[in-house]
């Protein structure tokens, strides 16, 4: 769905609020990636993403930190912001 991902381009970062050009839509990659559609070189669905900055989307994707069920969580509370902010 390359219109949600075009979606982030210009917008502020939902985590941390930056605003620096480097937003974009970053798919999900918590416990749950597979029930999201995450596969071997499959990305999880697009409305599984977030409007993340490219520290934030690093942080996220440093595979020791995503395994935790805090991290899990914060990465899904972050797609529901985006929801809130593209379908609000």
């Amino acid at each position: 769905m390359a219109w949600l991902r075009d979606l982030a381009r210009g917008k502020s970062c939902v985590r941390c609020g930056a605003d620096d050009g480097t937003v974009v839509l970053a798919h999900y990659t918590g416990l749950r990636q597979h029930a999201l559609g995450k596969g071997r070189g499959i990305k999880a669905h697009d409305i599984a993403g977030a409007h993340l900055c490219h520290a934030c989307h690093l942080f996220f994707d440093n595979p020791t930190e995503r395994k935790s069920i805090e991290m899990s969580e914060e990465f899904l509370f972050l797609i529901v912001l985006t929801a809130i902010r593209v379908y609000g």
